[in-house]
């Protein structure tokens, strides 16, 4: 089944504020939240948490990673549940503790609360804070929910360095965000491999060794049962896809990197309806994207095209 509600989406397990930015929830002795979101959706969170909880809190919060919109209720959850512990790599941590990237997800959350009302949600007045760590996680590393519930670790770098997924294996469950792909509301998946192209490409392999029943995904949707596996399967078919497509456009303009990323985006969001990346945000990350192939590309090429020189700067016209 392909997740598109808010609500419950396997036993004690909750996609949970909206699901453009969903947060999820999995209860049990020591409830355990996993990322957390933006900061103008912190009230929304809080209180949905508290519809499944009732008096009880969340003992864990895991971050995926340092993005943005996966860290940006932080702080206002630690407010609202003071016992709750965040958790995240080392990389992540150290993000964190960089006054710069404060600044840049605090400026970064206020962008986005104008989307507020695209959300049907009141904007309020919550905005990003900076927050302690409590713990930070590595490869192999393991959390207690409760007696016969275990969160464990796994590095799947490739959207970012500091990427965690984080699987429950007693419920097949795996939190794997962006990780893997991303549908959007056609059915297209676009991998994010913002750091590294062949790093993105085996973590995603290391996924799709997994028996799960249930999967988290950063946006819009969560799957269950067949879709779920599905999905991670699409993931590595569809990144292969961007990479010919893109090594294609490559060859056929001439390493000129605007007019590729003209064509992509032609592709992947021009066009389209329902929820999408605000169009600044995709083109950025498509740029990136495009990059990490780029310098296979080129590489390649090295020998044949040792003095060409590839522009990196997005024509927006």
């Amino acid at each position: 089944m392909v997740v598109d509600q808010i609500g419950k989406i396997a036993d004690g397990v909750h996609m949970l504020g909206h699901r453009a930015v969903p947060v999820f929830l999995v209860d049990g002795d020591r409830p355990a939240l996993f990322d957390a979101g933006l900061a103008f959706l912190g009230p929304v969170y809080a209180r949905q948490i508290r519809q499944v909880l009732g008096d009880r809190q969340p003992v864990w919060c895991f971050l995926t990673h340092s993005h943005f919109d996966h860290c940006g209720a932080a702080a206002y959850l630690k407010t609202q549940f003071p016992k709750m512990q965040v958790v995240c790599s080392e990389k992540a941590a150290n993000i964190f503790d960089r006054p710069n990237a404060i600044s840049l997800i605090f400026d970064l959350n206020q962008f986005a609360a104008q989307m507020a009302v695209d959300f049907g949600v009141d904007p309020g007045d919550t905005t990003f804070e900076s927050f302690s760590v409590e713990a930070t996680a590595k490869e192999g590393d393991c959390f207690e929910i409760s007696a016969d519930l275990t969160v464990q670790v796994m590095e799947t770098p490739g959207h970012t360095w500091d990427f965690l997924s984080y699987t429950v294996p007693q419920l097949k469950l795996l939190v794997a965000s962006e990780a893997l792909g991303t549908p959007d509301e056609t059915g297209y998946i676009v991998t994010d491999c913002l750091v590294d192209y062949d790093v993105h490409y085996q973590s995603m392999q290391r996924l799709s060794t997994l028996d799960i029943e249930t999967l988290c995904l950063g946006h819009v949707y969560s799957c269950t049962g067949s879709d779920a596996r599905r999905h991670v399967a699409e993931s590595l078919v569809q990144s292969r896809r961007f990479r010919n497509m893109v090594e294609r456009l490559l060859e056929t303009e001439n390493g000129h990197i605007p007019a590729v990323m003209k064509q992509v985006k032609a592709v992947e969001w021009d066009g389209k309806s329902g929820l999408r990346q605000p169009e600044p945000a995709y083109v950025l990350n498509l740029e990136a994207r495009i990059n990490t192939i780029v310098r296979k590309w080129q590489a390649a090429r090295k020998h044949h095209e040792p003095n060409k020189q590839l522009r990196s700067s997005y024509d927006r016209t």
